[in-house]
């Protein structure tokens, strides 16, 4: 198998499609206000057209290999992220790698931003989240030479290195689960939904399964806001009153999820009696919450970490190794805050 260059899209082929020397291209990289206008225009032009990165250390790896590697996220307020970039840090850190961690907030543009500054440091390998990206973003990272592992998902996606869960298949079981327990309207409660594109996968495996059985899923969208707690809280109610009959719901975090059965037992509302609720990545304190636990999908975060990790140094160490495609699988785990089924 061919093995990948460090740098497959060169200077000199910018150069040739601007129609302009090498130093005058490199001129413009370093200062381009001793450039025309007119010139950087070009230069800028075959830059984006061939997904052009420039290695601002390329001197000092020459033959050499970079102590380099880099995750970028959507999140680090997540600490189910936050638990799998600490475990991939303990281990490629052993190894002698630096990691560096980049957050997006869930645009795709900041991620491209972040991307091309990374890829200026040449790092060994460099991980994503998911498997939406930008066509520029997906172009600049195949042209770099360098390794990428996909993580979080692996349904879907343009790389071969692919570690994480089947976000359709998370979605599909947790509504029949709710199903299962004898709940017969659903809700589907998340934020930023047109942001979180996981979360949307989700979802659409979520009334997929409700389809089957002939109901429709309920989205609640939970306005942006600083304290997701207090903006969940305050949601459920005005939300029960609405929807009459609402007996199960599905969050896409555990801090949602949490912050619902804290308002539902303040109003109340008997949990699983009458309403169920569901949670999303299996936070530590989940499992500790009184008087009410709460139910959740465990995604097997020791797994996507420790493959995650592998991975990425063996990539590191032999350029010509693919990857492979590691689903994690999940688990629901049933506690207090939902009925079992039947």
């Amino acid at each position: 198998m061919r093995q990948r260059s460090r740098q497959i899209v060169k200077l000199d082929d910018v150069a040739g499609k601007a129609g302009v020397s090498p130093s005058t291209v490199s001129l413009y990289i370093r200062q381009p206000d001793r450039v025309s206008e007119k010139t950087g225009k070009k230069i800028q032009s075959a830059i984006d057209s061939l997904g052009y990165v420039h290695n601002k250390i390329a001197s000092q790896f020459t033959g050499g290999q970079s102590s380099n590697m880099a995750i970028v996220l959507p999140s680090l307020a997540n600490s189910f992220f936050s638990h799998v970039v600490q475990r991939i840090e303990s281990t490629v850190s052993a190894q002698g790698f630096q990691l560096s961690i980049a957050s997006h907030d869930h645009s795709l543009d900041k991620e491209e931003e972040q991307i091309r500054s990374i890829l200026q440091w040449s790092p060994a390998v460099i991980a994503i989240a998911g498997a939406d990206h930008k066509p520029s973003t997906l172009k600049m990272l195949r042209n770099s030479g360098v390794p990428v592992v996909q993580m979080w998902q692996v349904d879907g996606g343009a790389f071969p290195a692919q570690v994480g869960n089947n976000h359709t298949e998370i979605g599909y079981a947790a509504a029949r689960f709710l199903l299962d327990s004898g709940c017969q309207e659903l809700a589907y409660f998340t934020t930023r939904f047109e942001d979180d594109i996981r979360a949307r996968i989700r979802y659409a495996g979520f009334s997929r399964a409700l389809e089957e059985q002939g109901k429709s899923a309920l989205l609640v969208d939970i306005p942006r806001a600083e304290n997701i707690w207090q903006a969940s809280r305050e949601i459920l109610i005005p939300t029960l009153v609405k929807t009459r009959g609402l007996d199960g719901i599905f969050c896409t975090s555990d801090a949602i999820a949490t912050a619902l059965l804290m308002e539902a037992q303040s109003r109340g509302i008997a949990v699983p009696e009458k309403l169920s609720i569901l949670g999303y990545g299996d936070f530590p304190s989940s499992a500790w919450l009184s008087p009410v636990t709460l139910s959740s999908v465990n995604l097997n975060a020791s797994i996507i970490a420790a493959r995650t990790a592998e991975m990425m140094l063996r990539m590191s160490a032999d350029r010509s190794w693919q990857g492979d495609i590691v689903d994690a699988g999940f688990e629901i785990v049933p506690r207090g805050s939902t009925r079992l089924p039947f």
